[in-house]
């Protein structure tokens, strides 16, 4: 039992690292919360948690394997999930006019259901990463396959849950404080700074694969998530 304990702390430190680090989940709930508020935004933050729970069985099942053995693919899903959080950035700065409160703000657009955000992991570089790295540290478990990923699964979704809810309890906070023009454009300008390195970050992995390979191609950057995956 003891040593089945140690070998949990880090499965559970590696999620708890991963979901309350900034990246395309926290930033989305963070203006949810700003917008909709913090009960709105349950939804969002349970489909996360749903999509997070897909992504470890089929990354369990050997999908993840197959998707790290394609470098084709991952490339193409960081890309897609890069592209959104331009779109997003850019929305950010075209965001409605300064006189606005954040009563209209929310009517101006609705909360993310929960299959979306679920969906939305799919095509999350950094979700990916996370699944693949969460199995390989859970196969360390001694226990039966059964026993594992119902364990793995478990811890999971018991640490990304509450995670991912500081993010949009922060947003909430944030309300009161962007009822001034001048205040809600500035955090605009900061969120879409954010946003943008947040694109660019999950992206250098990728560029620095290429040059990696090109000075020395012995050196396979696929067999790493954090480069194959984006971050």
């Amino acid at each position: 039992m003891e040593s089945l304990l140690l070998l949990l702390a880090p499965l559970a430190l590696f999620m708890f690292v991963s979901s309350i680090t900034p990246g395309p989940n926290n930033l989305l709930l963070l203006g949810s919360g700003i917008r909709h508020g913090f009960n709105r935004t349950l939804p969002h933050m349970f489909g996360i948690t749903a999509g997070m729970v897909l992504l470890l069985l089929l990354a369990y099942a050997g999908v993840g394997v197959l998707l790290l053995a394609s470098p084709g693919l991952d490339k193409l899903m960081t890309l897609a999930c890069c592209l959104y959080l331009l779109w997003l950035a850019m929305a950010l700065l075209k965001d409605e006019a300064p006189a606005q409160t954040p009563a209209d703000w929310a009517r101006q657009a609705r909360p993310w259901r929960a299959h979306e955000a679920a969906l939305f992991q799919f095509v999350n570089p950094k979700a990916w990463a996370m699944a693949v790295t969460a199995c390989t540290i859970a196969e360390k478990f001694p226990l039966s396959t059964p026993l594992r990923l119902a364990l793995m699964l478990l811890i999971s979704a018991a640490i990304n849950l509450p995670c991912v809810s500081v993010w949009a309890l922060f947003g909430k906070a944030l309300r009161r404080q962007l009822r001034t023009a001048r205040v809600r454009q500035a955090f605009n300008l900061s969120m879409a700074a954010l946003v943008v390195a947040t694109a660019v970050w999950m992206v250098l992995p990728l560029m620095d694969g290429v040059v990696a390979s090109a000075v020395d191609p012995a050196v396979d950057r696929g067999l790493d998530p954090a480069f194959s995956l984006g971050r």
